[in-house]
């Protein structure tokens, strides 16, 4: 497995991913809202995260296909973090997140985690900053993580 930066041409490959992993782990979370939501807003804007000016945004590579995606926006913010379903548990999600961490500002990078995922930031020494929020159906925990 290696951890390459994204290029245009993975968009469809990445949204595919997205997709399937936010089926199977994320959506059933949600409310009816929030599972449209997510569907007619967050996805479409996941090429935003492909902006080099903004993003630095990564795959996880498994002979030549992206079985993971992880952004971080401006140092400092983690938009996404997502590993194939049959690839979780591999170690995978911890080497992107800490692929991104490598590549943060010095101070801290905070997040909001879907509420499946909580205790994988919390294993990787992520904080929880404040209560589960709800926005548009969308269920979230606010997390950071101190550098040290």
């Amino acid at each position: 497995m290696d951890i390459k930066k994204v290029e245009e041409s993975d968009m469809a490959a990445v949204v595919e991913l997205v997709e399937k992993v936010a089926n199977s782990d994320i959506l059933p979370h949600f409310n009816e809202k929030g599972r449209l939501t997510f569907i007619s807003k967050v996805l479409p804007d996941l090429k935003t995260a492909f902006d080099e000016s903004k993003f630095y945004s990564v795959k996880a590579v498994e002979n030549g296909k992206p079985i993971g995606f992880g952004a971080l926006r401006e140092g400092s913010y983690i938009t996404h973090l997502f590993v194939d379903t049959k690839q979780q548990r591999s170690g995978i999600g911890k080497k992107l997140l800490q692929h991104l961490l490598d590549h943060s500002e010095p101070c801290h990078v905070s997040l909001k985690a879907s509420v499946n995922a909580v205790s994988f930031y919390e294993s990787q020494g992520f904080e929880i900053t404040d209560s589960e929020s709800e926005v548009n159906g969308i269920r979230f925990v606010p997390m950071c993580y101190f550098n040290k």
